[in-house]
């Protein structure tokens, strides 16, 4: 299967990164690193910790400003955002799945997914538990009183319907499976790598880990600064 990065009749960027630049403590991090990636497809980037794989994602949501260089989202400019914007942005254009997913455990699988949309929205009432409940079973996640009943895998896919809510145009995934059991990871790893076709977003994977990192279209190495290829998918 090709991916619409093969295709550039169709090919629509969800993440444009060009040029950028960013030292801290006297280490250059990233020295003029590029990525363009599209609707459709999944990229992962590689590379040993602390080389800024996650630094990265960070310069992707506004977390961190970089010294040089453009991040646009949507065709939308990152850097120099106003806070307010910079918020309804990731809100509603990107999706962020960590590596231990970050849930609140006093509440359901399912209010954790509604809290997303409702902070992105602000309130879409039964529509949106209607919307938060069929991706959970689209998902797999058991019914359950408090997300902490429920298993590391089932909480990561309750991680992946909240980032998915908002129906965002690019999805982020850190370590996604680094803190899974094997069967877990690869359960895990499968269920985000068929998103990017499943509801036409861009994902975006840092990882350590090279299996994970060979199921997406496009591997990328993050060293000295700069993204190199590493592998192309051939299918799924």
């Amino acid at each position: 299967m090709g991916t619409a990065q093969n295709d550039r009749a169709e090919y629509r960027p969800v993440l444009e990164i060009a040029g950028l630049s960013y030292v801290i403590g006297g280490r250059t991090l990233f020295n003029g690193l590029s990525l363009s990636l599209g609707a459709g497809e999944s990229i992962a980037v590689t590379g040993p910790s602390g080389s800024g794989k996650s630094t990265l994602l960070s310069c992707v949501l506004g977390l961190i400003k970089p010294d040089g260089g453009t991040v646009a989202v949507t065709g939308t400019s990152v850097t120099g955002l106003r806070p307010a914007r910079l918020a309804r942005l990731r809100a509603q254009s990107i999706g962020m799945v960590f590596q231990f997913g970050e849930l609140l455990p006093e509440l359901s699988p399912l209010d954790n997914v509604c809290l997303a949309a409702l902070l992105a929205r602000g309130g879409q009432g039964r529509a949106a538990r209607e919307r938060a409940q069929q991706l959970l079973d689209e998902l797999g996640v058991p019914r359950a009183e408090t997300s902490q009943e429920l298993s590391g895998g089932e909480r990561q896919r309750t991680a992946v319907a909240r980032a998915l809510i908002n129906e965002p145009a690019l999805l982020l995934a850190d370590e996604p499976t680094g803190a899974l059991d094997s069967e877990s990871r690869d359960k895990t790893a499968e269920l985000l790598f068929n998103l990017p076709q499943q509801y036409s977003c861009g994902l975006l994977v840092v990882t350590h880990d090279p299996r994970i990192a060979a199921r997406a279209d496009r591997t990328l190495h993050l060293t000295a600064g700069t993204l190199e290829s590493s592998a192309v998918r051939g299918g799924r």
